[in-house]
């Protein structure tokens, strides 16, 4: 029997360019590494890098849906504070935010800047509790809630609330080893109720799920996390009528998990457990949107993180993007999506090896979507994978000529070989002309039958 081996991208061709577009690539000069989230308001994105700009400290921009538009509105340095993290929050005109270090006191600033960049002042100066990694979330008429790493009474970290001019500081909670502490997770507020997660302590030292009142009355864990169920909350909790998602280190694969938990405690489920083979260290906040969650992986240093869906079930988990270091690196902060279409920064990675600022189209995801693809090992093998760029490729089941064609993920071919007769060494494909990412095949035979499907990954 004659079979034709194909190779494809696995979907429409020209559809991953409509898919994933990089917005923006920081390059230093405006900003570079961005450690927190965007902030949209109509076609306009806000947020802050962590360094680079005039002084090296930072910068708030703000920039186009469509990716025109980049203005360095503001360039952080020594008595504004400096090094922003989280998120900028808009009310009316202005932006609020909060720099781990710097101000009066070194320990950082709470801040208000006008939309254009204008108008930047610092409304407290943090002192005693040190403002690293601290985001805000707004509650309304009691202006704003944040949590801190350390500091506070006990030295580890507290919950305060503070007016949005910057007055009426109040320390409401007080961590210690009991209750957990280490959160640099932004709180989630219902009603009077703020959730959180800590990183330590706890019963079995591997932090915990929490509620308290507003007020700081009334404490509660929980959920002890004990490294089977999970250890270490990685994200700001994502609430949905009684029902809290979230994301965790540990897990069943020590890769990290996707967990739910009613808002009372009661009815822990542990959704997805990641493994280091697909995508692994989810590193960000869950984003909800009708019955969806999207969320983002860290990776490890050797793979660059990911972009993933999952239904609220824990079924029909998609691995959506592979970001390769050309297209951004180490996603960080979290999504936002309007009208389905998700935006996001990367830490790393783009053009200059700064981050990147990028878009994806969630409309146009099917259930074959970009990366969701499982590879028939009883069929097609491929080694060795990760390569440096030369991979054999075996089959059982082909015979006859072949004809292979690869894709990189922007849907362009980068080779193609007409005519080949497989011999029981297999098919050597050389991609060693090729930079460093993933490359997506599919295997049909003539009859456009599926074989198998899966990646090819460059690592050198």
């Amino acid at each position: 029997m004659k079979t034709k081996l194909i190779i494809l991208f696995i979907v429409i061709s020209g559809l991953v360019k409509g898919q994933y577009t990089v917005l923006h690539s920081f390059n230093d000069t405006l900003g570079a590494n961005p450690l927190g989230n965007l902030t949209l308001s109509g076609n306009k994105l806000y947020g802050m890098t962590f360094y680079g700009g005039k002084y090296d400290s930072g910068t708030i921009f703000s920039i186009d849906t469509n990716g025109n538009g980049y203005k360095d509105l503001f360039d952080f340095y020594d008595t504004s504070g400096y090094n922003p993290f989280g998120s900028l929050l808009l009310l009316g005109n202005k932006l609020y935010g909060v720099t781990s270090w710097g101000g009066l006191n070194g320990q950082g600033t709470l801040f208000s800047v006008d939309t254009d960049g204008s108008g930047y002042r610092v409304l407290f100066n943090f002192k005693d509790i040190p403002a690293y990694r601290v985001s805000l979330i707004f509650s309304g008429k009691k202006g704003f809630y944040g949590i801190t790493l350390s500091g506070g009474k006990n030295g580890m970290g507290n919950i305060f609330s503070i007016d949005t001019n910057g007055m009426g500081y109040r320390d409401i909670f007080d961590f210690s080893y009991s209750t957990g502490y280490g959160s640099d997770a932004t709180l989630a507020l219902s009603g009077k109720k703020l959730f959180g997660g800590t990183a330590i302590g706890g019963t079995y030292n591997e932090g915990n799920i929490f509620s308290v009142d507003t007020d700081g009355n009334n404490f509660k864990i929980l959920l002890d996390f004990n490294e089977k169920n999970g250890a270490q909350p990685t994200g700001p909790l994502v609430i949905s009528g009684k029902v809290l998602y979230g994301t965790v280190l540990g897990g069943l694969y020590d890769s990290g998990s996707i967990f739910s938990i009613d808002t009372d405690g009661t009815k822990y489920r542990d959704l997805f457990d990641f493994r280091q083979k697909e995508s692994f260290y989810p590193m960000s906040s869950l984003t909800l949107a009708g019955t969806a969650l999207y969320g983002m992986t860290r990776g490890d240093g050797i793979y660059y993180g990911d972009i993933f869906s999952i239904d609220t079930s824990g079924n029909d988990f998609k691995d959506l993007l592979d970001f390769d270091g050309t297209n951004g690196a180490v996603p960080n902060g979290n999504l936002i999506i309007s009208h389905g279409i998700l935006y996001g920064m990367t830490e790393d990675g783009g053009l200059y090896q700064d981050g990147v600022i990028f878009k994806m189209d969630t409309n146009s995801i099917s259930t074959a979507s970009i990366n969701n693809l499982t590879e028939n090992k009883a069929s097609i093998t491929v080694y060795p994978n990760p390569s440096n760029g030369v991979f054999t490729l075996q089959s059982s089941v082909v015979s006859g000529k072949s004809s292979v064609e690869v894709y990189n993920v922007l849907g362009e071919k980068v080779y193609s070989e007409e005519s080949y007769q497989p011999t029981a060494n297999g098919y050597q494909l050389s991609l060693s002309n090729q930079p460093n990412g993933v490359y997506l095949y599919r295997v049909l035979n003539e009859n456009g039958g599926l074989i198998g499907e899966g990646k090819l990954i460059i690592q050198r």
